[in-house]
């Protein structure tokens, strides 16, 4: 009888340290799975995060608010300020042209994706726009941007960007969430131009040209 009950206690033992292990490698692998839903493995070979955040960084923020107002003003100087390479505004022409049509940004909310170097940001910013003789304001996506920090301060880099740096920004555009910005950007398009008939006319326009 005692014989029994030590097979029986013995065999309870064996059961629940299996268990135990059972729970352990559960939930590693939870974990693991965890980490991962945000990591899409780059068929260049590169790893990346790019679940975007909203709003995470104030400076960046600033930084963009910044050169989006100087864009709508075309302020020259506030515009080679917010740059890595200013000579891309030594010609206003271009830049003169659009800010008599888009007349202002508001609104702006920056969604922000890691670099392909760890001081580098993705920028998508998503704002209001003012159009001359439009009464609504519809939501225009901009970007990307690429950010790189200069010596302590944000700048975005307009100049061509390292292949690897080109197919990463390229990579982060497809990325499902970024993708359903562009969707909800297009349906208030959308829903603009079908409450605004001149706005309805400028996107005619637009998509003549």
């Amino acid at each position: 009888m005692a014989r029994d009950r030590k097979k029986q206690l013995k065999q309870r033992k064996t059961l629940l340290a299996v268990w135990i292990v059972f729970l352990i490698v559960l939930g590693l692998f939870g974990y693991l799975a965890y980490q991962k839903r945000e990591l899409v493995s780059e068929d260049f070979g590169i790893t990346t995060k790019f679940a975007y955040q909203t709003n995470a960084n104030p400076d960046i923020n600033a930084l963009i608010i910044t050169y989006l107002s100087a864009m709508a003003a075309g302020d020259q100087d506030i515009l080679k300020s917010c740059v890595t390479d200013p000579t891309q505004f030594d010609d206003m022409t271009a830049v003169q042209n659009q800010s008599k049509i888009i007349t202002a940004y508001s609104n702006i909310n920056c969604y922000t994706v890691e670099g392909l170097d760890a001081s580098a940001t993705i920028v998508y910013a998503v704002a209001n726009i003012s159009i001359v003789g439009v009464e609504s304001t519809p939501l225009d996506m901009l970007g990307p941007y690429y950010i790189v920090n200069q010596d302590g301060h944000y700048l975005i880099d307009n100049k061509p960007l390292a292949d690897d740096v080109q197919r990463y920004v390229d990579k982060a555009g497809k990325n499902k969430d970024i993708q359903e910005l562009y969707s909800m950007v297009k349906a208030d398009e959308e829903e603009k131009a079908a409450q605004d008939p001149a706005f309805k006319e400028f996107m005619d326009r637009l998509n003549q040209d």
